[in-house]
């Protein structure tokens, strides 16, 4: 039996995995009222995924409907997507509610590597759209199990105030809406037909195919940490906040101030993304940081955010 080749994508990201999960619940207060007073950080964060979502679905649709596309890539490509998987309208609807229009689109001249890494999707896919298997199953599976607490931390710190209407409208009021699914099953049942059709898909695949997929999921964990470094370098006061936050609990701040001026919303990445970004971050930023536990460990600090 073929190995879907969402269990290779896991594999080949697994080993930038570290124990940084166990300082999130932490850190992700810091992102959220009273450590910020307004959205603003979580959203201009949040902002800087919009072009990556809109460049491979939007490439996924092309692919599907164009009759230049490589022999049997369309049927493949149609079985692969899920519509209401697709996140780009409700992220940017999001955006539009949390951000003024000026901050809405990050620029291409401060944001150099969100740029080129939306030009090599383009340029990528259009070449390969067998890479679309790494695309959507990295962005996709993240919404899941580790963007489910995500959300619910969220939810406590961005949600409009409490009336009669359901929690969904709420979600949509706070610009929540990228975190939630269509249906009563608010997307379990769209993870489990995805999951079921990559699997199904597998087989189709040619041995170099799997490679290439399998090699560009390194490439995008890659190009996820330097974005990351690139907005982090650009948000003012990240320091000052980190450490009143490490001194109320008990946070050994390491000895390079350096690692401390990344942003909070870095920490709260580690629970967007599947296996090894954090990892990865934390090889290429040199943050390296431990926490002293305060009136005993919270067992979802180190809940496992693979696809499962």
């Amino acid at each position: 039996m073929t190995t879907s080749i969402g269990d290779e994508i896991n594999a080949a990201t697994r080993s930038y995995h570290t124990t940084l999960n166990q300082l999130i619940l932490q850190f992700l207060p810091l992102s959220l009222p009273p450590h910020t007073s307004n959205n603003h950080l979580y959203a201009l964060g949040i902002s800087h995924f919009l072009p990556i979502y809109s460049a491979f679905e939007s490439s996924l649709r092309t692919h599907i409907s164009s009759k230049t596309s490589p022999s049997g890539s369309n049927d493949t490509l149609e079985v692969l997507r899920l519509p209401r998987l697709e996140r780009a309208e409700a992220l940017k609807r999001d955006i539009e509610i949390l951000l003024p229009p000026l901050h809405r689109v990050p620029s291409p001249i401060h944001h150099p590597r969100l740029e080129a890494f939306k030009r090599h999707i383009q340029l990528s896919l259009a070449s390969k759209p067998h890479l679309l298997f790494a695309y959507t199953w990295i962005f996709y599976m993240a919404l899941f199990s580790g963007g489910r607490y995500l959300r619910s931390k969220l939810r406590t710190g961005l949600t409009a105030p409490n009336t009669s209407k359901s929690q969904r409208h709420r979600d949509e009021m706070a610009g929540l809406s990228f975190w939630n699914f269509p249906g009563d099953a608010d997307g379990e049942d769209l993870k489990i037909d995805y999951k079921a059709r990559v699997a199904s898909l597998s087989s189709e695949l040619t041995e170099e195919q799997r490679e290439d997929i399998v090699a560009e999921s390194v490439h995008i964990m890659n190009s996820l940490t330097e974005i990351v470094k690139e907005v982090a370098d650009t948000i003012p006061g990240r320091a000052t906040a980190l450490a009143e936050f490490s001194v109320e609990n008990n946070i050994i701040q390491p000895q390079e101030p350096v690692a401390s001026q990344r942003p909070p919303w870095i920490f709260i990445l580690r629970y967007i993304f599947p296996m090894g970004f954090m990892d990865l971050l934390s090889a290429t930023t040199g943050i390296a940081m431990s926490r002293v536990p305060r009136h005993g460990a919270v067992t979802a600090m180190s809940m496992p955010v693979e696809a499962k």
